[in-house]
């Protein structure tokens, strides 16, 4: 078994998500409790309030880049998928079509699947190096996922 997700799939579910948002959120809080002696031209409710735009702003964009990635791996056969809490093994025959996009510094790869499974009809990660140098040294599997990109 060959994992193809990046490195940094790890660090961009949980680990970033869980310092920052604690953090801000602790900001946040402090400055809804706190009573704020704040110079022109803000006053201490618009401080409040571009802090909790920037905390709900922040989780957006984490929302939508880095919240569905997903762990994937493959082996001749099956390929591996994981949310962190659950896996699952799927064959690439039921795999639809598979997607390739540049994220940031990322590689996105979104696989589509003919039905929805336990973790949905597509899933998306973020491929490393290994996604391919796995597919160039598996051929079949290359030829697999092209056939079915193709239809």
């Amino acid at each position: 078994m060959q994992v193809v997700s990046s490195k940094w799939t790890m660090s961009l579910k949980l680990l970033l998500p869980t310092f920052f948002f604690c953090f801000m959120v602790g900001i946040t809080a402090m400055l809804f409790v706190s009573d704020l002696e704040i110079s022109e031209p803000f006053t201490p409710m618009s401080a409040r309030l571009m802090m909790l735009s920037f905390l709900i702003s922040c989780a957006g964009i984490y929302y939508l880049l880095f919240f569905r990635i997903k762990w994937v791996a493959l082996d001749p056969e099956y390929i591996y998928i994981s949310n962190f809490k659950n896996s699952y093994k799927y064959t690439f025959d039921s795999i639809a079509k598979v997607e390739e996009t540049k994220v940031l510094f990322f590689n996105k790869v979104t696989i589509h699947f003919h039905q929805s499974g336990n973790l949905g009809k597509t899933v998306v990660f973020f491929a490393s190096y290994y996604w391919h140098y796995y597919l160039k040294n598996n051929p079949a599997i290359l030829e697999q996922l092209l056939h079915t990109t193709a239809e």
